[in-house]
């Protein structure tokens, strides 16, 4: 199956590294015009622009929990057929160490970038689609919003709530031809958590490896596709079988 995306426009947070700068390269091979978000680290994010397939694509700066940036972001793009909501905190701690004001603080960072952030972007833009003839969401969760995460408990959490966020907003939005997809990685291999993937945590797939940020792009790909829509609301596991659930 041929996947061209020439003439559609994807907006990918959390575009500087890792998974979003795998996802926008995917898209951009696909003929997509790629609208990179970033928070604060501009440097990486034009090294992301510098290596996409195409022209015309572009560069936008906001801090996701502040519902006036993102609004100015998306007042500047203007029509967009797919998000892919990325950008995500996570902050690893000893729960015991922690003070009350700094697990406070943790919980307001972590809250407001991966979970108030999506919901904003969800909001304006599904506005921009209805207008548009539909359009698709697809939010990067993780498989901690499943199984627990005792050193990032505030992540966890604000993955399940977009967990829930993404399926309410597959409800509310079908009628509109709008539809809204979540991945749920295990590790995956980036530079931002590289130290903490060691042959323990290999071994938890029987693959004996984590995933790849080119695995998490092709199924972004594919889901933005034509053909996907009756698995709106869903929730994919890319994690090689390190964490089953049913």
């Amino acid at each position: 199956m041929k996947i061209d995306f020439t003439g559609k426009t994807v907006l990918v947070t959390g575009a500087s590294g890792g998974i979003g700068r795998a996802i926008s390269l995917a898209f951009s091979r696909k003929n997509a015009t790629i609208h990179a978000h970033y928070k604060s680290n501009k440097k990486k994010a034009e090294k992301t622009l510098q290596l996409l397939s195409g022209d015309n694509h572009s560069l936008h700066q906001a801090d996701l929990s502040n519902h006036k940036d993102v609004e100015a972001m998306i007042n500047n793009i203007g029509d967009i057929n797919i998000v892919v909501n990325n950008a995500a905190v996570v902050q690893q701690h000893e729960f015991d160490s922690l003070e009350y004001e700094d697990w406070g603080k943790i919980w307001e960072e972590t809250i407001g970038a991966n979970l108030m952030g999506p919901a904003y972007l969800m909001f304006l833009t599904s506005k921009n689609m209805q207008k548009n003839d539909g359009g698709k969401f697809i939010n990067i969760s993780s498989r901690g919003a499943f199984r627990g995460e005792p050193k990032a408990a505030a992540y966890g959490a604000s993955k399940a709530g977009l967990n829930a966020l993404g399926q309410s907003m597959a409800q509310a939005l079908a009628k509109d031809n709008i539809f809204v997809y979540t991945l749920a990685p295990g590790f995956v291999e980036t530079e931002r958590v590289k130290n903490l993937i060691d042959d323990e945590v290999k071994a938890q797939s029987p693959l004996n490896r984590v995933a790849k940020p080119e695995e998490v792009a092709q199924t972004a790909i594919w889901l933005a596709s034509d053909g996907n829509d009756f698995l709106t609301g869903s929730i994919i596991d890319i994690n090689g079988a390190s964490y089953l659930r049913s």
